[in-house]
């Protein structure tokens, strides 16, 4: 007997469904280029998270991998958690860059700051910490880390939407 364990049950409400429905019949569902509602939801989000520029995607490993192709990790170490999905290691790897993974803090389950000191190399080129389940990493230490080491931090921040951390989203 197969036993399943339910997470969560989505709520979809009137307006969810009104919005679905409309984006559906309009054909434009699977468009960007930044044009309807997928420019609507970039400024909506850009304005929400206090950016001066977003790109929406079709998915979190996507983003990764676009975030990431701005820098030249070829043959560099990427320094992230052991607890995340695959994609954050794959979109290292699809950049031609080496993972490598640090342990979390049990508590927060997010990157141990502490784990980075010990793993930095002149190798490293990235620290990419996951804001993992809506808990947002310790960014006054892994900040103060990347610019001691003249690396860069680029935070992955797909389960963390409506998080914030000293007052920023």
């Amino acid at each position: 007997m197969k036993k399943t364990i339910k997470l969560f049950d989505p709520f979809i409400g009137k307006e969810e469904e009104k919005v679905l429905t409309q984006t559906l019949k309009s054909h434009f569902w699977a468009y960007g280029g930044g044009t309807g509602k997928v420019a609507e939801f970039e400024s909506k989000f850009c304005k929400y998270i206090g950016s001066d520029e977003c790109v929406a995607v079709s998915n979190g490993t996507a983003a990764l991998h676009l975030a990431l192709s701005l820098i030249d990790i070829k043959g560099k170490e990427v320094i992230l958690p052991s607890l995340s999905f695959v994609s954050t290691a794959h979109a290292v790897v699809y950049n031609g860059g080496k993972p490598i993974f640090a342990d979390i803090d049990p508590h927060t389950l997010c990157l141990d700051p502490q784990m980075i000191k010990k793993l930095i190399t002149k190798k490293t080129r990235v620290v990419l910490p996951v804001h993992y389940a809506g808990t947002p990493c310790d960014l006054e230490q892994i900040s103060e880390i990347c610019k001691q080491h003249d690396v860069v931090l680029m935070e992955d921040a797909a389960h963390a939407a409506g998080s914030t951390y000293k007052n920023k989203r």
